[in-house]
């Protein structure tokens, strides 16, 4: 916490220790900061299966990843994840989405596909689901969130809270 602001990797340790998880996936590795700190919040036998479709950033990532005892529980998948992701077998308990917002849509519905029963999908970057009256004005990300958020409010499948993280958090759990 910094000035009283939770920043992203510890929320994300947080979620991981609240909902027990042990198998999670990433969408977005970027340099791998938040696989990291997921590996950090799972037990030793627990892994990370993350999605990066920039080669650099994959390389990035697994450098730093190879520097850290719990690196050893990430797995970088390179490519598209809409390529990825219908050949991982689930269920995952926590699922964090970070990657190419205009695909929000696609990448929740083939998360909910590959949540475990008492798992949560996290998404980042749903500031745009506040703005639902704004214009997206060709912005094809604020679309998506858009979207995105009206889905949830309609899926009955799902509770999905907002939460002030960073560019906002979308917490998704499957209702009981």
């Amino acid at each position: 916490m910094l000035n009283g602001v939770m920043k992203e990797p510890g929320f994300l340790k947080l979620m991981a220790q609240k909902f027990h998880a042990r198998r999670v996936l990433e969408i977005g590795t970027f340099d791998g900061t938040s696989a990291l700190a997921l590996a950090e919040a799972i037990p030793d036998d627990g892994t990370v299966i993350t999605c990066e479709i920039n080669r650099g950033l994959a390389t990035l990532a697994r450098k730093r990843l190879g520097r850290s005892l719990h690196g050893k529980k990430v797995e970088v998948r390179e490519g598209p994840a809409l390529e990825t992701l219908p050949g991982l077998t689930g269920p995952f308990d926590l699922i964090f989405i970070d990657a190419d917002t205009a695909n929000y849509v696609s990448y929740y519905r083939q998360a909910m596909a590959l949540l475990a029963p008492a798992g949560v999908i996290l998404m980042d970057n749903m500031r745009g689901a506040i703005l639902g009256h704004v214009d997206p004005q060709g912005d094809p990300s604020i679309a998506a969130v858009q979207e995105l958020s009206r889905m949830l409010s309609s899926d009955a499948r799902v509770t999905a809270e907002l939460v002030s993280v960073r560019d906002g958090v979308m917490v998704v759990t499957p209702k009981a």
